[in-house]
């Protein structure tokens, strides 16, 4: 699935490709003494120039959509989430537990089991098994049989 923060991140890397060509253009140019102007490898560089600095300003703009994208969300604040909301905290657990990051995938399995979610409850379970949380962990366990989850 590509969002719009991939879609960035693939124009930046094809930006930055550009931008390493006209430059290796360049050097290949001055080491075979083609004749160059000085305005147009002024040129040259100057599209370089503002071209990283694009690249830094929208690498800037990405990662402060990414942290706000992180920021956490209450679950009293969503009354009625609906699957496409489930799906995203299933998906960001799942990943977090990959990276045996416990605590933050508990956030979401715990969003998700406190919508009614069967299969965030039984995850949420494992995730506080292996915080240690065994009678919590026991808990969420048995409200995921209840659900069938």
């Amino acid at each position: 699935m590509v969002n719009r923060g991939n879609r960035l991140r693939y124009v930046m890397w094809l930006v930055l490709a550009g931008v390493v060509a006209l430059l290796a253009a360049l050097i290949v140019a001055i080491a075979r003494d083609v004749q160059i102007s000085t305005a147009a490898s002024a040129t040259i560089l100057a599209a370089c120039g503002v071209i990283s600095g694009a690249l830094v300003v929208g690498s800037r703009a990405l990662a402060q959509q990414q942290a706000a994208a992180e920021q956490p969300v209450q679950s009293d604040q969503v009354s009625d989430p609906s699957a496409g909301t489930i799906s995203n905290w299933m998906f960001l657990a799942d990943a977090y537990v990959e990276r045996e990051e416990f605590e933050s995938a508990e956030r979401f399995y715990r969003r998700a089991a406190d919508a009614g979610h069967g299969p965030a409850m039984a995850r949420l379970g494992d995730v506080l098994y292996e915080l240690g949380r065994d009678d919590e962990a026991a808990y969420y366990r048995e409200r995921a049989r209840e659900h069938g989850g």
